[in-house]
């Protein structure tokens, strides 16, 4: 499946990001505004340990994180 076919969506990486596909955006704790344009990508932080949040640098690589398998709505 391409990214255009997942348009809007958000896939959970097993011990990594959650990876979004625009069109959408991401607002971050000081409300800022980050536009994912239409088919285009972006890796959100899950592990809490990334120098460039909302986004993810791949610091759960460094810091061993392991994720739930499966998605719980609350």
């Amino acid at each position: 499946m391409t990214d255009e076919d997942r348009q809007g969506s958000i896939t959970i990486e097993p011990n990594g990001p959650y990876v979004v596909v625009g069109p959408l955006t991401v607002f971050d704790a000081d409300g800022n505004a980050h536009v994912v344009p239409a088919g285009k990508r972006a890796r959100l932080c899950r592990c809490g340990h990334s120098a460039n949040k909302p986004f993810c640098d791949d610091s759960h690589s460094r810091v061993d994180f392991v994720s739930r398998p499966h998605f719980r709505p609350e």
